[in-house]
């Protein structure tokens, strides 16, 4: 356990957490400091639910707690492969760390004195976070042992469109275009009259949900070059967490019926004033009837009720995030690469995914700049 002394208040204590059954005291102050943060991916309900059905062969908790006086003051989510540190959640959703307000740097100090400790010594640490977030790739990489920082590239810098609701639904679409509202109403009665619904999973229909979601979802995909969702541990992920978060309401798996069976299916996770739409599906035989766009703006309408006042569309440029969205975030995952006797050999590993990177960043540089200067409609 690291202990880190401050002037500015009481010394912060840091332990790394190696099997989930520690966390049952902190698990409520961790969903605090997401919720606070209006961090829905970074619950221990979505993070811990990834580790228990989805987490790689080979895989060790190595979960950083930092506590002020018996108190979580923050926490940072890894797990250990080898002697590289990965934040929890593989990538299907951005768990990052997260402290109480005021206290970000202290707690990346005590943080990264726990982590020096650990043996064998990490070689890299991966921290993911929205632009929007605290820098922690900048406070967890300051000086380790010897004066030294960690040397620090970007593998992922992902546009994230989002949705500012301001005063509620209603005034975000009369802000829109009329073509706009015209089309939408269109479309939705269109879907009505033709005996469409929209409903939200309960705890008796989460199953059935999850798994018409899922196959909405990979079918639509087959012809796409296939999805990240082809896991069979995915189904057991997602019910997992809708059973926790149900009752929140912080859990919306909504769908949209029509003659009995569900053609189209959108999951959102919320935290606070956020709401993010994490995937969706849909059955192209349904097309006509718009069943993505109508499903977003049914979550939208759903969540100001709620009193939520921002959606997250998820990471990507699509075209049609950008005709709904009035401002944009960055989902970043940054690399540390730690000083020490492993450095030359970690920078060495890291090339392969360096070049690979700057590659897809010349690729998509023109397809990013078309879409970021769309006119909105």
């Amino acid at each position: 356990m690291a202990s880190m002394d401050s002037p500015t208040g009481p010394a912060l204590t840091a332990r790394i957490v190696e099997a989930t059954g520690e966390l049952a005291e902190l698990r409520r102050e961790w969903d605090a400091l997401a919720v606070h943060a209006g961090r829905p991916f970074a619950a221990p309900a979505w993070a811990l639910g990834w580790w228990e059905t989805m987490r790689p062969d080979a895989a060790e908790l190595r979960l950083v707690v930092v506590l002020e006086g018996g108190g979580l003051a923050g926490i940072v989510p890894l797990y250990r492969l080898k002697r590289a540190y990965l934040p929890l959640g593989g990538g299907m959703g951005p768990v990052e760390p997260l402290a109480r307000p005021g206290l970000e740097r202290r707690v990346a100090e005590a943080a990264r004195a726990a982590l020096a400790q650990e043996q064998p010594r990490p070689a890299t640490v991966e921290v993911e976070m929205h632009g929007s977030s605290p820098d922690w790739a900048a406070l967890l990489g300051d000086a380790w042992a010897g004066g030294r920082g960690a040397r620090r590239w970007t593998k992922r810098d992902t546009p994230v469109p989002r949705i500012d609701l301001g005063e509620g639904f209603e005034p975000w679409l009369e802000a829109k275009s009329a073509r706009f509202r015209r089309e939408m109403r269109r479309r939705r009665r269109k879907l009505e009259d033709a005996g469409g619904t929209f409903r939200l999973a309960t705890a008796d229909s989460l199953q059935r949900d999850v798994e018409a979601f899922l196959r909405l979802h990979r079918r639509r995909r087959e012809g796409q070059g296939g999805t990240s969702l082809g896991d069979e541990g995915v189904e057991r992920m997602l019910v997992a967490v809708g059973e926790e978060l149900l009752d929140s309401g912080r859990f919306r798996l909504l769908s949209i019926d029509l003659d009995g069976e569900t053609i189209a299916a959108r999951l959102l996770l919320a935290a606070g004033r956020e709401v993010s739409a994490w995937n969706s599906g849909f059955d192209e035989a349904h097309s006509k009837l718009s069943p993505s766009t109508l499903s977003i703006l049914e979550a939208l309408r759903d969540a100001s009720e709620r009193g939520e006042r921002t959606m997250s569309l998820g990471p990507g440029g699509q075209e049609y995030k950008y005709r709904l969205s009035n401002w944009e975030d960055s989902l970043y995952t940054h690399v540390l690469i730690l000083p020490g006797a492993t450095y030359p050999l970690a920078r060495l590993r890291q090339v392969p995914a360096q070049l690979r990177v700057g590659l897809s960043a010349r690729l998509s540089a023109e397809t990013k700049r078309r879409l970021r200067g769309l006119i909105r409609r």
